[in-house]
């Protein structure tokens, strides 16, 4: 059976991503949700598309297949063609009883309902290029002086699609598809997808944004997941087939489900013998229960861990998840700004951006060879996963690669500009922190205390399920210095002295948030 994908989210103070309703495969509801349902007994789930189902017709008979479809009450409406599968569309109450008639008739390879994925709500949580511990903690200016990057290897990006105008992606987009609305516009509506796609390749060494881990590679962004960061499967599946068809040598996956797809196999099964490197997030509910794609033997599943090499609390894990990865990375987002974003959405892209560098270092190398020298080179972490951490410079090492005689400058040899219109302090002198949290009855509001030194303190607030919010600053006294109320995304600049301040976000008894508040050092 199908079940739907969704991409890695926040979990707690961290951005967790979980695996669902094709949503930025992060799991759980969209990308890698927290709390993905069970399925229920009804005919309509939350893990399916209502009323849409898969199927697969014996070679040849084109007329029983017309009958049959009919015959069931349904109507083709899409098609995943490179594998020969009819997306059918019929009255969701019919849905159980026709997936069961298909099943049974001996003109149909197979059949399944057409799962759900999701994005996970993960969103970046700073303006500033600050220092960046990912890199470092897995090598990658080691594998910088063997390659930044190649312009023919390029990186498809299934998500949310990816926002055109970024100025830390210019020159590196290659032509994409938005398989959602069945056009070659794959902007990004929702941020999950600019944000993933930062991380593996924006350009670096440009003194603007971030430093991702391949430098160079082109990107093809490839919209499978909506505004609300929800999908489907036959979606996913159409996206990694027209990937592959079209040059991808690396395919980052930052979503996913709890349940196994047989047309999503397939396409995965597909790129695999195009070879195509295949990268995964492995979701972010604290489990050791398998989510695809990130469980398919063809995939490279990645789990979070921090800096010290542990594995985030949020992170999936298990012998089916291959390697682990840093789980929060500094990247771009929509309309031109940068932050922190974390989960497993956030680790997957890591990998995807190291195989990139595999494959510019080593251009003949197959995607086996690829896989292999990533997971070969992991540096142990425990049991949590079947091999690693990554590590950047081994894995091209174990290809063969060696450093230029010149090597390649650090991403930042000099202070990266703000990337606001008026120049930033260093980096240095600032510091960013980030909090999540979920409404309910009992909770209808959250505090969190910042000690920050004196200047501008920006508060930034992003939402979902709620129309607006309220952000108000507090003294030590309790007085209110700061307050700002309206739509996601809310901003709120307050020119403090040093001390320490509440951030009060509130009032509503549903929904989730993340604020991230960046000042000057103390």
């Amino acid at each position: 059976m199908n079940e739907g994908f969704s991409i890695p989210g926040r979990r707690s103070a961290a951005v967790a991503v979980a695996v669902a309703v094709v949503m930025l495969l992060s799991a759980a509801p969209p990308a890698f949700s927290n709390d993905t349902p069970p399925v229920p007994t009804s005919k309509a789930s939350a893990e399916f598309a209502p009323g849409r189902l898969l199927v697969k017709f014996q070679p040849g008979a084109a007329g029983a297949a017309a009958a049959l479809t009919k015959k069931v009450g349904a109507v083709k409406i899409d098609s995943v063609a490179q594998l020969g599968v009819d997306v059918l569309r019929l009255p969701e109450r019919r849905a159980v009883r026709a997936l069961d008639a298909l099943r049974r008739s001996p003109v149909v390879e197979y059949a399944e309902r057409d799962g759900r994925v999701e994005v996970s709500e993960t969103q970046p949580n700073d303006y500033w290029y600050p220092s960046q511990w990912s890199p470092k903690r897995t090598n990658a200016p080691g594998a910088w002086d063997t390659s930044t990057g190649d312009a023919s290897i390029v990186v498809a990006v299934l998500d949310t699609g990816v926002d055109p105008s970024q100025p830390d992606l210019q020159g590196s987009f290659v032509p994409g598809r938005d398989v959602v609305n069945g056009d070659n516009d794959p902007s990004d509506d929702h941020g999950h997808g600019t944000n993933v796609a930062g991380v593996a390749v924006a350009r670096s060494n440009n003194t603007v944004g971030v430093a991702s881990y391949c430098w160079k590679c082109s990107l093809m962004p490839i919209k499978v997941l909506g505004s609300n960061g929800s999908g489907t499967t036959s979606n996913v599946a159409s996206g990694i087939t027209w990937a592959a068809d079209r040059g991808a040598k690396v395919i980052n996956m930052s979503l996913g489900g709890p349940s196994n797809s047989t047309t999503l196999a397939n396409a995965v099964t597909y790129a695999a013998g195009k070879g195509v490197v295949m990268v995964a997030a492995a979701g972010n509910a604290g489990s050791n229960s398998p989510t695809y794609p990130a469980a398919y033997p063809e995939v490279i599943g990645v789990a979070g861990t921090n800096g010290s090499d542990t594995l985030y609390s949020w992170s999936n894990y298990g012998s089916w998840v291959s390697v682990a990865a840093p789980g929060a990375n500094y990247t771009t987002g929509r309309s031109g700004w940068y932050g922190s974003f974390a989960g497993t959405s956030s680790a997957s892209p890591v990998v995807a951006g190291i195989a990139g560098l595999a494959f510019s270092a080593a251009p003949s190398a197959s995607a086996a060879q690829v896989r292999d020298a990533i997971e070969s080179s992991s540096a142990p972490i425990g049991n949590a996963v079947q091999h690693g951490r990554v590590d950047a410079a081994g894995a091209l090492a174990g290809l063969g690669a060696e450093p230029s005689p010149e090597p390649s400058p650090e991403p930042s040899p000099e202070p990266s500009p703000e990337p606001s219109p008026e120049p930033s302090p260093e980096p240095t002198a600032t510091q960013s922190e980030s909090f999540s949290g979920a409404f309910n009855k009992k909770h209808t509001s959250h505090s969190f205390d910042v000690t920050l030194g004196a200047g501008d303190a920006v508060g930034r607030l992003t939402f979902t399920k709620v129309q607006s919010l309220t952000l108000t600053v507090k003294n030590a006294a309790g007085s209110t210095v700061g307050s700002a109320t309206g739509k996601s995304i809310l901003e709120l600049v307050s020119s403090l002295s040093a001390g320490t301040y509440t951030y009060v976000v509130g009032q509503s008894n549903r929904g989730s948030f993340t604020l991230s508040v960046t000042y000057q050092a103390p």
